[in-house]
């Protein structure tokens, strides 16, 4: 999924976070980011305050944990 960001160019993909109660626990709240890679989408997720143990996920499937 490519969506276009602000500067107008495309390679932007939807991920969402979840944050969970416990490593592959219950999932507490999820949050959408944009990013240009699954790289970046873990970066973001790692430097919210909002994520001590967060899946982040593309199209359903899991890129990336913080534990």
């Amino acid at each position: 999924m490519f969506l276009r960001n602000e500067a107008g160019k495309y390679g932007m993909k939807l991920y969402r976070v979840d944050k969970l109660a416990k490593p592959n626990g219950a999932v507490i709240k999820k949050k959408h980011i944009l990013a240009q890679s699954d790289r970046q989408a873990v970066r973001q997720a790692e430097d919210s305050d909002d994520c001590p143990i967060c899946d982040v996920l593309r199209d359903g499937e899991r890129v990336g944990q913080i534990l």
